[in-house]
């Protein structure tokens, strides 16, 4: 039967991979990295899930519904796209050249 090693290990130096490796930003955020992937794919799908809304009833006003869902649907496609590039800002870690552009 082998005992273990009595002598405690080195303290890590700054040279150790496991403190110098980065971590994949997916993995180190995955409730963010799903809320970005909800809103993308939800954008997608709002337009290729044609049954939603290739309707000429019910009308609203002058418009048939297929227009009025598209008139409505870029507006909130736009406003999720952009939280969504929000979302991937905090994701990626600030660069030296993002932060001299922004200190001048």
């Amino acid at each position: 039967m082998n005992q273990p090693n009595a002598t405690p290990s080195a303290p890590r130096g700054s040279q150790d991979p496991a403190i110098t490796q980065r971590k994949n930003p997916v993995v180190a955020h995955p409730i963010t990295s799903a809320a970005i992937f909800v809103l993308v794919a939800g954008s997608i799908l709002g337009t290729l899930i044609v049954p939603i809304y290739a309707s000429v009833t019910p009308k609203i006003g002058d418009f048939p519904f297929f227009y009025f869902y598209l008139l409505a649907y870029m507006p909130v496609v736009a406003i999720a796209l952009w939280v969504a590039t929000l979302l991937q800002r905090r994701l990626s870690p600030p660069t030296a050249g993002r932060d001299a552009e922004v200190a001048r």
